[in-house]
């Protein structure tokens, strides 16, 4: 008898459990962003990121890509390419913001085994998952290449220990955090804490921007941000972007 009121009461729990999915599912998804970024912050809605992949371009706000380029070409001068030639996801573009300045970006995602190593040697971190993505950004007449990486950028595990998505963005002189946000507005963090919907910048322990990798996308920058740094960070936030879409192309055509 006892288990049987055990089977019914985890029948009824898995009902509600479908229920709310059911019901949360009709709305649309918002990223849970920290309180720093609800005041004093630059929202942007993203156009592009939805459709073709030939030929796309990304942009929101004053911020805009040149076609994205699947796979690398020669024409770019940014060291980290030469590093990472063998991984199987390869990305390029040129992010634009209002004042005319624009970067390189190259990124790269789904290594080969026998890249691992130098990723560690590059980057000098210590390897504990086989899921990262990583990339350089090089504004244009600015000798100053930005590098970074996520650890376990999907954020998918069977375990929720060590499940953290982290990683950083970097010159010579300024590191930025970079974490991943699995949290969705009005949602209980027990459905979403096995993904991640977005991800966070945090420098010198304050929240100055993040990006959603939700439906259409969404970007968030503090207004007081420096311009040239704005820049780096749109950069990231349109590859971050645009890496989901690689991801869902290559698993599509398995």
């Amino acid at each position: 008898m006892k288990n049987k009121f055990t089977n019914l009461s985890f029948a009824g729990k898995t009902v509600l459990f479908g229920l709310f999915i059911s019901v949360f599912s009709c709305r649309t998804a918002e990223l849970a962003v920290n309180n720093d970024l609800k005041n004093e912050t630059e929202t942007y809605a993203v156009k592009g990121r939805q459709g073709f992949q030939v030929g796309q371009v990304l942009s929101f706000g004053d911020f805009k890509t040149s076609k994205v380029k699947r796979g690398w070409t020669s024409g770019y001068s940014i060291p980290f390419i030469v590093n990472f030639q063998g991984a199987k996801e390869k990305l390029s573009f040129q992010q634009f913001s209002a004042n005319g300045s624009s970067a390189e970006v190259a990124l790269v995602s789904r290594f080969n085994e026998t890249e691992y190593e130098p990723i560690k040697n590059y980057f000098s971190v210590s390897l504990k998952y086989r899921n990262y993505f990583a990339g350089s950004v090089k504004p244009a007449g600015d000798n100053a290449v930005w590098d970074f990486i996520v650890h376990n950028v999907d954020g998918n595990s069977r375990s929720l220990k060590n499940n953290s998505t982290v990683g950083f963005v970097r010159n010579n002189n300024i590191k930025i955090d970079i974490s991943g946000i699995r949290e969705l507005e009005g949602s209980p963090s027990l459905v979403t804490l096995g993904n991640v919907y977005g991800y966070e910048f945090v420098l010198n322990g304050k929240v100055i921007g993040a990006v959603s990798t939700v439906n259409n996308g969404k970007v968030w920058f503090k207004k007081d941000l420096d311009v040239d740094l704005k820049l780096v960070l749109a950069s990231i936030s349109s590859g971050l972007m645009l890496r989901n879409s690689v991801e869902e192309n290559a698993l599509s055509m398995q």
